[in-house]
């Protein structure tokens, strides 16, 4: 039963990695979500003479020590801009191939977990994928939703993110549905 839940695994992963390359590079939802600084350059030095290493940051800063400083930083918030960034002072390799092997590894491993739900649920064809697509669906929207609750991400951001998954995961879960019901 291993090696089924690995070769499903595998199969259902470099579908969804396949789907996503799909909706990432072809289809416009997932890139529209970014917008663009009015002073970009200004914006890089700003970062890099404030950020001095790799992390997140937020500001205003909700890591106070006070409680006078936590209620400026509360104010500030009301006001805006409010920011939530992923920085990497010293530069990230723009080249794709350790991101996408990355990522493909990790959609393996998701799709092994999935796969081993699914050789444990014995349902027929049908309601094998719907299950996996269901699951596709519970990740989209817990691997998005709390970062338009929390951080403000656009809406959009989250629809596009739950979009994704549902469909890689029905995607995968066509193959992998035929898989366990063999």
């Amino acid at each position: 039963m291993v090696q089924k839940i690995m070769k499903c695994g595998f199969i259902g992963g470099f579908i969804l990695f396949i789907w996503g390359a799909v909706a990432w590079t072809i289809l416009p939802w997932e890139m529209s979500q970014f917008k663009k600084f009015s002073d970009e350059k200004q914006v890089r030095f700003t970062i890099k003479d404030n950020a001095p290493e790799k992390g997140l940051y937020m500001v205003p800063s909700m890591n106070q020590t006070n409680q006078e400083d936590m209620m400026t930083a509360k104010k500030q918030m009301a006001e805006g801009p409010f920011v939530f960034a992923a920085v990497v002072p010293q530069g990230k390799n723009p080249s794709m191939v350790g991101s996408a092997v990355g990522t493909l590894i990790v959609k393996i491993i998701a799709a092994c977990l999935v796969a081993w739900l699914l050789f444990h649920t014995r349902l027929e064809y049908n309601k094998s994928v719907a299950f996996v697509t269901v699951v596709g669906i519970v990740i989209g929207i817990m691997s998005t939703m709390p970062y338009v609750i929390w951080f403000g991400f656009p809406g959009m951001f989250a629809i596009s993110g739950i979009i994704e998954a549902a469909f890689g995961w029905f995607f995968a879960g066509l193959a992998m549905s035929k898989m366990a019901n063999k």
